[in-house]
């Protein structure tokens, strides 16, 4: 009888160690066939392949989380970086100043000068373009087969569809929505103490003097200004305009905005100095009375993050003004 018992129980537990060692065998099979993560993203790699429009409609698919980017504009580049991109950068161009990280990165020429050699020589597995390059040379890029998304931001809009969208490709998506929140809730702030203002300056942005070149509607400038509680001087050009002096003077704007340097890494251009020596121009009343507003070209003409950094520069001294 006692033997009896002592078989029934250890027939119990044989069958009791083969439950545990089919449910142990079950749990390492799932482990072993879950996906991978990317280095450093926790993005599945089975959430590639990624297929997105970019600006010119095109669409673009990326097979895997893209480890060699190349940036073929600053403010492309600025984006990237933000997002947190920078070991994954591997080529920028010349003018692609900041962050301070970007002047480390190989170069592949000229903003309207790109180098396909160099870009090839980097062997990237995504590029990322916008106006200003030459689109034969995109066009080129793409039948090679290598993935290029075209960026053309003209708004702030925009400019947070770009963060959304590019980290979506590349993994990023969480800083992406991290990025967009932040950056509207600056807006936001600076916007409510705007339309507290009960008179509204007028503002006009000078981005080149030869010829006079300003920022007209639909124009991120443009939003600055009105985000920031003025009107711009210009809200009837289209995009960016060419203006005459005769028009600017009839204008008259309460406050100049002017760039300082040419926004491509040139820093020997003084646009304030030809208004201030212009005959026609140095009677303006913002002369006069000295409501002048300079601003860093490579922040006011770059669609990316820094626009947000200008946007909380100028404000205070538009209302103090």
């Amino acid at each position: 009888m006692k033997n009896q018992k002592s078989r029934k129980w250890n027939d119990k537990m044989k069958s009791g160690k083969g439950f545990l060692i089919a449910f142990c065998l079950i749990i390492a099979l799932s482990l072993s066939l879950m996906p991978a993560t990317c280095a450093g993203e926790g993005v599945s790699d089975a959430s590639w392949p990624r297929t997105i429009d970019d600006d010119l409609q095109n669409q673009v698919t990326l097979d895997a989380n893209p480890e060699r980017i190349v940036s073929l504009s600053p403010s492309n580049t600025e984006v990237l970086f933000a997002l947190g991109l920078s070991d994954r950068i591997v080529g920028v161009t010349d003018y692609c100043t900041y962050p301070e990280e970007a002047l480390e990165k190989s170069k592949v020429g000229g903003f309207s000068t790109v180098s396909i050699e160099k870009v090839i020589a980097l062997k990237p597995d995504f590029i990322v373009a916008s106006p200003g390059n030459n689109l034969e040379v995109v066009d080129r890029l793409s039948t090679l087969g290598i993935p290029v998304y075209y960026v053309e931001a003209e708004d702030l809009d925009q400019i947070y569809t770009t963060f959304e969208k590019l980290g979506y490709l590349t993994g990023t998506e969480d800083k992406a929505t991290e990025i967009i929140s932040d950056l509207k809730a600056r807006e936001e702030t600076v916007q409510k103490e705007g339309e507290a203002l009960t008179k509204k300056p007028v503002v006009a942005h000078v981005i080149w003097n030869d010829p006079i070149y300003v920022s007209g509607k639909g124009t991120f400038q443009d939003e600055l200004i009105r985000i920031a509680g003025g009107e711009n001087a210009f809200a009837d050009k289209e995009g960016h305009a060419i203006v005459n002096i005769e028009e600017f003077v009839h204008i008259n704007p309460d406050i100049l905005m002017i760039n300082s340097g040419s926004g491509m890494g040139s820093d020997d251009a003084d646009i304030l100095e030809y208004f201030k020596t212009e005959p026609r121009l140095s009677a303006l009343s913002a002369i006069a009375s000295d409501k002048i507003i300079r601003v860093d070209s490579d922040k006011a003409d770059r669609a990316g993050p820094r626009l947000w950094d200008l946007l909380e520069e100028i404000a205070p001294k538009i209302r103090e003004m």
